[in-house]
């Protein structure tokens, strides 16, 4: 092989493969959109009931918010009106807990002061990822059906895996914060949308 046909298949590569990249992140963003968009709701009264809802965890604190990370503040304010409203009966708070980094008991806490019954809460320490909650809520809780909190952009791709899984879960949206302040999350979004076919297609 000469020169000329390899430095012609190295820009080949190099060309096509951040485009085919770029393709599967978009291809990988739509279908997991488009799986879950029927069963995603933003308006309360429309909702259906669901015995339990899982709040997705997050950190309590994000660089630049003194009053706490909204992503945080707003799922659980999200839960604390499903569960007022009667459309969820127990909560369950899903999230990464260690000794010096707890975010369920910090969700439970919040859900208190809003006037949510301590007994009506439960701690799901182990639920280090979306994917690690949807599983848990099937194999530890032995749950079917119930209702994500987390917004829009999670609960899609949390819908999805729950559907791969074979349950029955809607996704009640809690408000979002503005797409210029919050665009490290969206793109680390996409990428976590890759890696839910990656896992899918591993296991």
């Amino acid at each position: 092989m000469n020169i000329k046909k390899i430095l012609l298949r190295l820009f080949g590569t190099i060309f096509f493969l951040p485009l085919a990249l770029f393709f599967m992140v978009v291809a990988c963003d739509i279908v997991i959109s488009n799986s879950a968009s029927e069963k995603l709701y933003n308006n309360i009264d429309s909702i259906p009931k669901n015995k339990v809802c899982v709040v997705l965890g997050t950190t309590p604190y994000r660089k630049g918010y003194p009053g706490g990370n909204p992503y945080f503040n707003y799922r659980v304010e999200a839960a604390a009106q499903l569960y007022k409203k009667g459309a969820v009966k127990q909560i369950i708070v899903s999230g990464d807990s260690s000794k010096n980094y707890d975010e369920t008991t910090k969700m439970r806490d919040a859900l208190v002061k809003r006037g949510v019954p301590r007994k009506a809460i439960t701690r799901d320490t182990k639920g280090q990822s979306t994917i690690a909650s949807i599983e848990r809520m099937k194999e530890h809780f032995k749950l079917e059906e119930f209702t994500i909190v987390s917004q829009q952009f999670q609960n899609e791709r949390a819908v999805f895996l729950a559907k791969h899984s074979g349950l029955d879960a809607i996704g009640y949206n809690a408000k979002d914060i503005n797409v210029k302040k919050g665009y490290r999350v969206y793109f680390r979004e996409k990428l976590a949308r890759v890696k839910v076919f990656i896992d899918i297609l591993s296991k």
